[in-house]
């Protein structure tokens, strides 16, 4: 059959290995239209003499509407078809991004709180959809595949933005960008479309609980505040916080650090932070092969790889001033360890849910409250950056404290979570 795998021979595995290309696609589509703007923010702020605060206040909001989406679209996501949710969401953010430039700058904070939302409406469906489907080893190598081509799709925008910059030397060369994430997403858009054609005959595809689930009703009808509680899920939700402060803070400002220490134009400053998702790249892959073969406890990962990123953050900023070049290398390592956090607390701990009929609101849940941490990080960094008091050096004390404080929470938490796994494997 050369290798093909048709629907006939083996639904289900037809199933997984076409949503295999199509969940990280999407994801791929998902970064191109919700980081564009952090990562030509700086050519913003240049063009149009925008405050650091007024700039990220467009982005930090649009965060706020992510995140509070993220619940809304976890919720909705448990009760209606999560691939329609999905078509949703790609529609909106491409129009957003064909808006944008030809929006005044009093009025993108509208454009893209939209923009914020329609994104939301991506991740809980697509965890819902992999979680029902695949089982826990295609998961956490899809899961890992699907957050390294957002990664690539940041990638791609770091690339492409700088170098339409240098070609073109233009004041409206920021505005290009946008376009060409609505063109790649719109593309990606009927390639879900017509997946999913084929995929509305394969039984295996069924978004709704199993008859295993169905089985252990009893268990299912244990998930309450008391249950969360004691699985140490508060604690989890700290440390999620302070990954998505340090995640998306870190990320979204390293080119202005970088462009305001070392005195380089922005165009460089953002080609030379490319680093930040390359890194964050391999970071992902590492860790997804970790994940299967050696961490049985996801909530243990994350403690040591926080306690590692406090040591980085600690070290960055003891020479940060002295040689551009570690400064971005230890920067893209901070941020690599927040993406193997991420995929630890974020990817793996709301399927734990599964049985239970509600990952995707988990799902939805969980990354709130990275989108909480990520909100108040870009623009807390931001507004201490600007104080002429305070400063970068102000900025990275305070993310050796949010490191630190998402290290304790994840070791504080890993017992409870441990015993909520076995308890939940009975």
């Amino acid at each position: 059959m050369n290798g093909k795998l048709k629907r006939s021979q083996d639904p289900a595995a037809y199933a997984v290995k076409l949503l295999s290309v199509l969940c990280p696609l999407v994801y791929f589509a998902s970064y191109l239209t919700r980081k564009d703007y952090s990562i030509v923010m700086q050519a913003i702020i240049e063009n149009e003499g925008l405050l650091k605060a007024q700039a990220g206040q467009v982005e930090s909001l649009a965060v706020i509407s992510y995140g509070v989406g993220q619940i809304v679209s976890g919720i909705l996501g448990d009760r209606f078809k999560p691939q329609r949710l999905i078509l949703f969401g790609l529609s909106v953010t491409t129009v957003c991004n064909v808006l944008l430039p030809f929006t005044p700058a009093d009025l993108r904070v509208i454009v893209w709180f939209i923009n914020g939302f329609a994104q939301s409406m991506l991740w809980p469906p697509l965890v819902r959809i992999m979680a029902a489907v695949m089982n826990e080893k295609d998961y956490n190598t899809t899961a890992a595949n699907t957050n390294v081509a957002g990664l690539s799709g940041t990638i791609f925008i770091y690339l492409t933005s700088s170098l339409l910059w240098l070609k073109l030397d233009g004041r409206f060369t920021w505005q290009l960008t946008f376009f060409t994430s609505a063109a790649l997403t719109a593309v990606i858009l009927l390639l879900w479309v017509f997946g999913f054609r084929k995929l509305k005959d394969v039984e295996a595809l069924r978004f709704r609980r199993t008859e295993k689930q169905t089985a252990e009703k009893d268990k299912a009808g244990k998930l309450s505040v008391k249950l969360l509680m004691g699985s140490g899920f508060v604690l989890i939700a700290v440390a999620i916080i302070a990954q998505g402060a340090l995640r998306d803070g870190i990320t979204d400002w390293v080119p202005t650090f970088i462009s305001e220490t070392f005195s380089q134009s922005s165009d460089k400053a953002i080609l030379k932070s490319v680093i930040l998702p390359v890194i964050g790249v391999i970071s992902m892959k590492i860790v997804g092969i970790a994940s299967n073969k050696w961490v049985r406890n996801e909530v243990s990962g994350a403690a040591f790889t926080f306690l590692g990123s406090t040591a980085l953050c600690a070290a960055l900023f003891g020479f940060y001033a002295h040689n551009e070049y570690v400064t971005l290398g230890v920067s893209a390592l901070i941020v690599g360890t927040m993406h193997a956090i991420n995929f630890f607390l974020i990817c793996v701990v709301p399927a734990r849910f599964e049985k239970y009929g509600v990952v995707s609101t988990m799902s939805g849940i969980i990354n709130s409250l990275t989108y909480v941490g990520a909100s108040a990080g870009v623009y807390f960094f931001g507004k201490v950056a600007d104080s002429e008091k305070l400063g970068w050096s102000a900025v990275l004390v305070s993310w050796i404290a949010i490191a630190a404080a998402g290290a304790l929470a994840c070791f504080a938490a890993a017992k409870p979570w441990n015993r909520f796994k076995r308890k939940d494997a009975e």
